[in-house]
């Protein structure tokens, strides 16, 4: 019984110690890293609560950063629920992101979709903070 409690825990470790792989057949994975410094007048919307930013030229179609008010979050700019196109970059909405070409309408605290149809939530990235600078990457 007690190897079996322990193999169970060590099993439960490991898979809550593994980062979570986003796999989706619309959105290909890019390698990027980027600094935003929060100081800058584009970005300065992110040092207050439930603001929004979108960010071009990095990704497939940008990232939207969002402070929760507690801590931030990075996603794909690209509706995750069809393929890449000129209408597919969504456009932040103080807690939400839309997609113009489906209307679908994602949360930024937690990319979930919130309205119109489609299986897959938003492209997360990794982000951190230190000071006024965030640290964005996939």
């Amino acid at each position: 019984m007690k190897k079996l409690s322990f193999f169970l825990i060590f099993t439960i470790l490991l898979a809550c110690n593994k980062e979570q792989v986003y796999q989706n057949p619309y959105l290909e994975n890019v390698s990027f890293s980027i600094q935003v410094n929060m100081d800058l007048p584009e970005y300065a919307l992110l040092k207050y609560a439930n603001n929004s930013v979108l960010i071009r030229n990095v990704g497939i179609k940008g990232v939207l950063v969002f402070n929760t008010g507690t801590s931030y979050t990075a996603f794909e700019a690209s509706d995750p629920n069809h393929y890449p196109s000129d209408c597919s970059t969504m456009q932040p909405n103080q807690f939400t992101c839309q997609c113009p070409c489906e209307n679908n309408t994602y949360s930024l605290f937690t990319g979930q979709l919130t309205q119109g149809s489609g299986q897959y939530s938003l492209k997360p990235y990794r982000i951190s903070r230190n000071g006024q600078i965030l640290y964005i990457s996939n």
